[in-house]
């Protein structure tokens, strides 16, 4: 088959104006296409996701393809991420759902805008970042309590001072 490049926009889902352009050749897969929205919105990969090909959401199992660790942990065992997007049958315009940790659910919604003759490089790649993701977990503000702090450290000291005396 002949050597493609598909672009993809891909706009997070209930953050406004925070998208992605992302390049992948068509010789590699869904997980590939993972690892590209994951380094494009800053994220670890520490969590499991899902594609739907017919662009919606937890709706069609014919379309869902998932993390190859949840493919087969499911019983029945379902659709890898690890498909070729050249055996995907897929064209310009289709619209493909992307969640990510099932928990938090990022989402983000992909649109297959071009689909370039030549292929390059066999890399997944964001080439435009429009608007700043938010952070993957929430920050943890610790306040600090100087009269606390104070009293912990003077309690520790004391401890080690007993324990060198015994």
């Amino acid at each position: 088959m002949t050597q493609q490049t598909y672009v993809f926009m891909a706009e997070l889902v209930g953050f406004q104006g925070v998208r992605r352009t992302i390049t992948v050749r068509n010789d590699l897969t869904l997980v590939d296409l993972h690892y590209a929205l994951q380094s494009a919105f800053a994220w670890d990969d520490d969590h499991l996701y899902s594609f739907w090909l017919d662009g919606a959401f937890w709706a069609s199992e014919d379309e869902h393809y998932m993390h190859p660790y949840h493919a087969v942990s499911v019983d029945p065992p379902g659709k890898s991420a690890c498909m070729h997007l050249e055996e995907l049958a897929l064209v310009e315009g289709q619209r493909i759902a992307y969640e990510f940790d099932f928990e938090r659910e990022w989402r983000v919604a992909l649109e297959l805008r071009e689909i370039r003759a030549g292929g390059g490089r066999a890399v997944a790649r964001c080439i435009e970042r429009v608007g700043a993701a938010p952070p993957q977990y929430d920050e943890v503000v610790v306040e600090k309590d100087d009269a606390s702090t104070q009293a912990t450290v003077e309690f520790v000291a004391l401890m080690a001072e007993e324990a060198d005396a015994a």
